[in-house]
């Protein structure tokens, strides 16, 4: 006995199409194809055409998308150690500007005052001593080490990424209507995959 293979678009999405209305449900019914089906992001990412030329996949495969995403962080190596060793502003007080969505995000430090003591107590000398220590090598085999963790994330990313791209696809744009709710469909659907890629 066979079972049959849901398709990547959901039927709402083909007969109706998208509108602001409708996107979270076509997202997440999306989402949970690719997730459930991971056969159909190959599928779907090689489902090209044009003419006269071929076009690329909508999305980079994991793979690639990882690989990409190491490379470029190796390659900004030397820049991030520049960078590092002369910021514009100082750490500590930059991150003390910014309590108030510190206060937001984290909530449960609050109660001993945790952060704000961690932060008054930053040695920026110490801090730049260890930046010159490991120097820009550090910076490229931290990134070598992680590899794995980021292809791992890529991975996971990358069907959410390619479901809200196709979901995006079906809307109207003909007029500034359209395309303002395509551009807060966007928006709305790249938090609904911060909350997949958190696990909520």
């Amino acid at each position: 006995m066979t079972t049959k293979r849901k398709t990547a678009v959901a039927p709402s999405t083909a007969a109706e199409g998208v509108n602001l209305g409708n996107f979270m449900d076509n997202l997440r019914s999306r989402m949970a194809d690719f997730t459930a089906h991971p056969e159909l992001v190959e599928e779907e990412m090689h489902k090209v055409g044009g003419n006269p030329i071929t076009l690329g996949p909508r999305v980079a495969s994991s793979a690639d998308w990882a690989k990409d995403q190491v490379e470029a962080a190796k390659n900004k190596a030397t820049k991030w150690l520049e960078r590092s060793k002369r910021p514009k502003k100082v750490p500590s007080v930059a991150a003390l500007a910014a309590n108030a969505k510190r206060i937001e995000r984290l909530n449960q430090s609050l109660a001993d005052k945790s952060w704000e003591s961690a932060m008054a107590n930053v040695d920026e000398d110490l801090r730049l001593r260890v930046i010159e220590k490991g120097g820009a090598a550090a910076f490229s085999s931290g990134i070598d080490r992680h590899s794995e963790k980021v292809d791992a994330k890529v991975k996971k990313l990358q069907p959410l990424v390619l479901a809200l791209a196709q979901t995006l696809d079906t809307m109207p744009v003909g007029t500034d209507s359209e395309r303002e709710a395509k551009m807060i469909a966007a928006k709305r659907g790249m938090q609904e995959i911060g909350k997949k890629m958190k696990g909520l």
